[in-house]
């Protein structure tokens, strides 16, 4: 079934498509970057907000208020970017991941390898160019509209807010990266199960041995998946409330009477759109793979004539049905269909009532 490939070592091609080079991906290297872009950078960036941004809100109105709404969250953000960087990124998990995939040995599927390589790719180019564009918009405004400030102060904004980018931009590729392989180990799982289920006039022994080897090559492929959500976690947490806050803001400030959209506050939302829908996808999408092989294992039962094989399946089927897996919003709700549904539905509430409360 498996012929083997000799293009890239496991390991190194585990880390290929990575925006910082594979041989530093698990070592020191990487947590000095997060630390400077997510922490150091961001703590210039508040300091700047305190100075030139909450000094200076106005709270006579509701609507002046609500201007300084946005500042605020801006800080809360960015605060909450240097606790991540401080506390939440634990490189064992990632490691722990990296030893658990590579037991299932998706490189020497020789059309895995190729998918791999191809998506590994692709997602590196649709993750560079939003972010090229973003921050030679950020060049622009800053230059435009930042006038009564300093030209250092807004140099040293341009390198923070690259910094800051970068970082987001290397953990996005990162995560994107990871379920791309996760998408594969559980699509090698879920086609193993097809061609078991096709198959007839098996021995015992061997369908005994193909369904065992099969759940522990899920058990593989789910230790993976939470090793990576743990690595993870906080930083999925914090870009979707990032998202979430900044255009619900954005929209109810759009409903204002004499409110004019310029494009260049209008696209930096249509390219965070763009990362948002990238990632949703590509966790959503291992969430749903994790189950997708559930009705061939059903089918496969019927052909089943010997309790202990009944049994292997019926453990196979339950540890399918009943584990949730995927990437989750701080551990509180597993990041699927109906979670994405739920927060644009809360997402558009908010909206609602706040331009209610603020305009009328």
């Amino acid at each position: 079934m498996f012929s083997p490939t000799s293009s890239s070592p496991p390991k190194q091609m585990i880390f290929d498509g990575f925006i910082l080079p594979a041989k530093y991906i698990l070592g020191r290297a990487t947590k000095f970057f997060l630390l400077f872009s997510l922490a150091f950078c961001p703590a210039f960036r508040i300091a700047y907000q305190s100075i030139y941004g909450i000094s200076h809100c106005n709270y006579t109105t509701k609507l002046s208020i609500f201007e300084c709404v946005y500042t605020t969250v801006s800080v809360i953000v960015l605060s909450a970017k240097i606790l991540l960087a401080l506390f939440s990124f634990n490189l064992d998990y990632y490691k722990k991941y990296v030893s658990n995939i590579e037991l299932l040995s998706i490189e020497t599927n020789t059309s895995a390898a190729r998918a791999i390589k191809r998506n590994l790719g692709l997602n590196l180019i649709i993750h560079v160019i939003p972010f090229i564009g973003y921050i030679i918009l950020s060049l622009f405004y800053m230059f435009s509209y930042y006038q009564d400030i300093p030209r250092s102060v807004i140099i040293l904004l341009i390198i923070s807010e690259f910094f800051i980018e970068f970082g987001v931009l290397f953990l996005l590729n990162m995560i994107c990266n990871t379920c791309i392989y996760l998408r594969a180990a559980f699509n090698q799982v879920n086609s193993q199960i097809a061609t078991l289920n096709g198959t007839s006039n098996q021995s015992f022994n061997h369908l005994f041995d193909e369904i065992r080897n099969l759940r522990k090559s899920y058990s593989y492929a789910v230790r993976s998946t939470r090793n990576a959500e743990k690595f993870f976690r906080f930083f999925i947490t914090l870009f979707y409330i990032k998202y979430f806050s900044y255009n619900i803001i954005n929209i109810v400030q759009s409903f204002g009477p004499q409110t004019k959209i310029d494009l260049i506050f209008l696209v930096p939302i249509l390219i965070q759109t763009v990362q948002l829908i990238i990632l949703t996808y590509n966790l959503v999408s291992v969430n749903n793979l994790s189950r997708q092989g559930l009705e061939d294992l059903y089918e496969f039962s019927f052909k089943l004539n010997s309790l202990h094989l009944y049994h292997e399946n019926d453990i196979f089927m339950a540890r399918m049905a009943l584990s949730d897996v995927g990437f989750t919003f701080a551990n509180l709700f597993t990041i699927n269909n109906s979670f994405i549904t739920s927060l644009f539905t809360l997402s558009l509430t908010i909206i609602l009532a706040l331009a209610s409360f603020i305009y009328h």
